[in-house]
């Protein structure tokens, strides 16, 4: 794959098509979760902290500053802001008395379950276009890609799917 330089961006000279094509889908996610986060009342930072424990379940203070790439001062303002709505709610930790999981509350998860099956309703649609094999090309390339994007130092040639 050649890249090439254009101003300040990196465009794959091979599939510009594509590459536009990821960055618009990208940004249209970051407007939707903007506009979703403007319309009930929330920050985006907030909307992905209650998207977060809605996914993956009760977590801590700490797990979720690395998450949103804030401080866990910052965290504790964020979740307190949460708490005083009503969405959250800190619990001790089973396993160990210094620390917290952070849980949504009944109010926390339909306020999040509903923005979650707004975004899926759009998607779903388009998905059900698509065959087996497509969808499944495209989970692979989204799963590798958002490994690629995390990781701070990706070897050059790394092989995406096989």
């Amino acid at each position: 794959m050649v890249a090439m330089q254009r101003g300040n961006l990196m465009i794959m000279e091979e599939h510009p098509e594509f590459t536009l094509a990821v960055r618009n889908l990208v940004l249209a996610g970051e407007r939707f979760r903007a506009r979703a986060s403007r319309r009930h009342g929330l920050s985006p930072s907030a909307l992905t902290t209650l998207a977060s424990l809605r996914l993956a379940g009760p977590q801590s203070p700490t797990e979720l500053a690395a998450l949103l790439e804030i401080t866990t001062a910052s965290m504790t303002e964020l979740l307190d802001k949460l708490s005083h709505l009503g969405l959250i709610t800190r619990l001790p930790h089973p396993r160990d008395r210094r620390m917290l999981r952070i849980e949504l509350t009944d109010a926390g998860t339909a306020r999040i379950t509903g923005i979650l099956d707004e975004f899926a309703t759009r998607l779903e649609p388009i998905a059900e276009q698509l065959n087996l094999r497509q969808r499944t090309a495209i989970m692979q390339f989204v799963q590798a890609a958002s490994t690629r994007l995390l990781d701070p130092e990706p070897e050059p040639h790394d092989d995406i799917a096989s």
